[in-house]
């Protein structure tokens, strides 16, 4: 029965997950995007739970909410992590990023939103974390296809200094139930689905705990200036 149970959770998040998609993929069609000049990354990170905490606290708090095979959450991370690597650089806000897998069905075998996700906390383990969350989203994998193996995940992490540690990290899904009890809670929250829609969404962006417009190009500059 608890098993039933799950799965029913499972299509209701798919479902509802397909209304938020297409609303946020009309929004991103909206606008250009903010500033794509990159920037190097001076912050640490921290892991709580399967949530990857950048920089020191500060004035501001940003809540990213991303699936690393969500062709959309690759648009904006294309458009906004330069202004965000220099916010979290200067102290301005805080980004927590929330690594979730509501896309884990989309792939052949099914799965890799799933195991990517993992390998995005445990690169923040690691302390590679800003390098290897934008290889993941560079050099992301098309919805449909079978994803990245494990191996193709360590190796992303290795090209970019990971220490020996994180192999065994990936491959043992340290993190995923973590990252599934997170997708779950997320896809609960009413506060996080967009107007009109029945279903939680990628990306998803909350300032202060209030939902980012990301149609604004100003949405960040707006709380940095």
């Amino acid at each position: 029965m608890a098993a039933k149970s799950g799965n029913r959770t499972v299509i209701y998040v798919v479902v509802g997950v397909l209304v938020a998609v297409v609303l946020i993929a009309w929004a991103f069609m909206m606008f250009a995007g903010g500033s794509k000049t990159k920037v190097a990354a001076t912050y640490t990170t921290a892991v709580q739970g399967s949530v990857v905490v950048a920089g020191k606290q500060a004035a501001n708090t940003v809540d990213i909410y991303e699936d690393f095979l969500c062709p959309i959450c690759g648009r904006f991370e294309a458009n906004f992590s330069g202004e965000l690597t220099q916010a979290i650089n200067d102290g301005k806000v805080q980004v927590r990023y929330h690594p979730v897998a509501i896309l884990n069905r989309a792939t052949n075998p099914a799965g890799y939103s799933l195991r990517a996700a993992n390998a995005g906390v445990c690169a923040a383990e690691a302390g590679i974390f800003p390098a290897y969350h934008e290889k993941l989203f560079t050099e992301q994998p098309s919805e449909g296809s079978a994803g990245l193996t494990d191996q193709e995940l360590i190796d992303k992490a290795n090209q970019v200094g990971a220490p020996a540690t994180f192999a065994n990290c990936v491959s043992s899904g340290k993190y995923s139930k973590a990252v599934t009890a997170e997708t779950l809670r997320a896809a609960k929250d009413t506060s996080l689905r967009a107007e009109g829609s029945n279903g939680f969404g990628t990306p998803t962006v909350t300032v202060n705990g209030k939902r980012a417009d990301l149609s604004d190009d100003n949405w960040l500059t707006s709380i940095t200036k």
